[in-house]
């Protein structure tokens, strides 16, 4: 399983705008093949953005690369490897 983290920093005052485009371009990779699900994560109060999105491979992977692309915004991507996986439990 493999792992994409964009980061992005900006205005609070822009936050949402950012989350709301983020939340479109993790909308569309959705239903692409070897997309695992992900998530968005914010710093309200330091104006910083994680999108994390997980895949079955590292060609899955980059065959949506386009799609994040298309984003109106555009941040630092890393690319991971999973080593461990967890379950999250619902509270």
């Amino acid at each position: 399983m493999f792992a994409r983290v964009e980061t992005f920093d900006t205005e609070p005052s822009q936050l949402d705008e950012l989350i709301t485009a983020q939340q479109h371009a993790t909308g569309r990779v959705r239903t692409m093949n070897g997309n695992m699900g992900g998530y968005v994560l914010c710093d309200r109060d330091h104006g910083r953005v994680l999108s994390v999105t997980f895949w079955q491979s590292e060609d899955d992977r980059a065959v949506a690369e386009s799609e994040f692309e298309a984003s109106p915004h555009r941040g630092e991507v890393a690319l991971y490897g999973i080593a461990m996986q967890q379950s999250l439990r619902p509270a």
